[in-house]
């Protein structure tokens, strides 16, 4: 005789294991949540459940628990009358049965946006792209020192942004000659980067410059950087009003 245990909760069938004879009878003695019926075969995603006088099978879509104590499996499932759209995470069963009715197992797909939704959209993607293509920095070309010009990458961060601006300030103030400008400095160190990645950053070159050679980087370098990707932000957004298809609006 064999032992074919159940869930005490969910009464599924869990194990088999040989049945404890009784020593003066020779039967099979009793066991606590098992039964001396073999459950029947089961497929993919089913459970044999043990209703208190037969095995039945009973769809299982529930993730289970592997040796490392993480959960997979399972079959994912979205509930579109309740709010599930393409953004939904999916869903999984907690308890033995059948999917939730108007369950589907494919994630919903984005609605395709109207042409004015389309069009607000690329905007606000056009002045986002903007806005981080004009604070990672920009490129120059000048002598560091060493007898050569070379391009070099400066910062051009919000902080970095009002630092140029300032400096610029003070430089403008020293080549006019003005009162204000007494006491201030006559050159200001900048710093530079040699061999630039957004990875990687690179080699740090201090610059000392003087007042015009400072303005000649704000203007020709952080100014005109900063004209160049707004020139072209707006560019882009001219080319979304005049789109006249969604498809036309998303490749921009």
């Amino acid at each position: 005789m064999t032992n074919y245990f159940y869930d005490g909760k969910t009464r599924e069938f869990l194990r088999s294991a040989p049945a404890q004879p009784d020593p003066g009878t020779g039967d099979p003695l009793p066991a606590l949540l098992a039964v001396h019926i073999a459950p029947p075969e089961t497929e993919g995603k089913q459970a044999a459940v043990w209703n208190g006088e037969a095995w039945d099978i009973v769809e299982d879509h529930r993730q289970h628990v592997n040796e490392q104590g993480v959960k997979e499996g399972g079959t994912p499932y979205w509930l579109p009358s309740e709010g599930d759209d393409y953004r939904s995470p999916e869903r999984y069963m907690d308890d033995l049965g059948p999917l939730p009715a108007g369950a589907v197992t494919t994630r919903p797909e984005k609605p395709t946006p109207t042409l004015d939704e389309a069009k607000e959209a690329a905007v606000a993607r056009i002045d986002k792209e903007t806005s981080e293509a004009i604070l990672a920095g920009f490129e120059y070309e000048m002598g560091p020192g060493t007898g050569s010009a070379e391009s070099l990458h400066f910062s051009y961060d919000s902080f970095d942004q009002q630092n140029f601006a300032d400096s610029a300030n003070v430089a403008l103030l020293s080549l006019n000659a003005s009162p204000q400008a007494e006491g201030l400095p006559t050159s200001v160190t900048w710093n530079a980067y040699r061999n630039h990645t957004p990875e990687g950053g690179g080699e740090l070159v201090r610059l000392t410059l003087d007042p015009q050679g400072f303005l000649a980087l704000y203007t020709g370098g952080a100014l005109a950087h900063k004209a160049a990707k707004m020139e072209e932000g707006g560019r882009r957004k001219a080319a979304v009003a005049a789109a006249e298809t969604v498809a036309d609006v998303e490749s921009i």
